[in-house]
């Protein structure tokens, strides 16, 4: 556990999340998509940030007693890594829209909740998960994982930038439109949606990485069709350590 924790606090890694983290901020003070009360909310997303690191170690943990498929077949593995890894973000991508839906479902919104809980919106306010949404979030990556075999060492470091940038890109509090890019990627303007209270736990715009997923299969909403002024958050008064373990 102690080299788990030691290598996930790698201070070349915590720079490098933090660097990436500051561009992020520079872009949200250029074009700002609403003003947001850093001083008010950076603090408790820090603490997110830390409670996430322990949520993860200790998934990682339970994961590692759970059995999963390691299907592979040698013709698959002899086509080209590119073709691999589209076709693995695809399934992923997918599995994770249906992931996310199932948060969305009245029995297990309240390990979710959380997540929704950040009435400022912007890059660090999507770091929020609580233990068993952190849990949950790793099984699509092992259900589509063996698409990948044989896979490359620097594949892995890779992989986990583009997941930390992916969540701060979705969360950016930033003026961009783009209805072209929207057909096949989510942007922060099409994540808001999902975000806003009055969407709620009914929850829109499930989509990650793509947006095929919502609009074939009906939870789509055209953010240029919604009131973008709206109020973020929940409608429920739950306390923070309760949404962080997921109760």
């Amino acid at each position: 556990m102690f080299d788990l924790l030691t290598n996930v606090f790698l201070s070349e890694w915590m720079a490098i999340y933090w660097g990436i983290g500051l561009l992020f901020f520079a872009a949200e003070w250029w074009r700002p998509s609403r003003p947001v009360q850093y001083r008010q909310v950076l603090l408790q997303d820090v603490a997110a940030f830390i409670a996430y690191q322990i949520f993860f170690l200790l998934a990682a943990q339970v994961t590692n007693w759970l059995s999963f498929p390691h299907y592979s077949y040698w013709r698959w593995q002899a086509l080209p890594f590119a073709v691999k890894v589209v076709v693995f973000f695809l399934v992923l991508d997918g599995l994770a829209y249906w992931m996310h839906r199932f948060w969305h479902t009245p029995w297990v919104w309240p390990i979710h909740r959380w997540h929704h809980s950040a009435k400022e919106l912007y890059w660090l306010a999507g770091i929020r998960a609580s233990l068993p949404q952190v849990i949950l979030a790793g099984v699509p990556y092992l259900l589509a994982f063996p698409l990948l075999k044989p896979v490359p060492a620097l594949f892995f470091p890779i992989y986990s930038y583009i997941m930390v940038l992916t969540n701060n890109w979705m969360h950016m509090n930033i003026t961009w439109q783009s209805t072209a890019l929207e057909w096949f990627f989510v942007t922060p303007r099409y994540h808001r949606v999902h975000h806003l209270k009055q969407i709620g736990e009914a929850g829109a715009n499930f989509g990650v990485l793509f947006t095929i997923w919502d609009r074939w299969f009906g939870t789509y909403v055209d953010p240029e069709q919604v009131d973008s002024t709206g109020e973020y958050g929940i409608q429920e008064a739950v306390h923070p350590v309760r949404m962080a373990i997921g109760v």
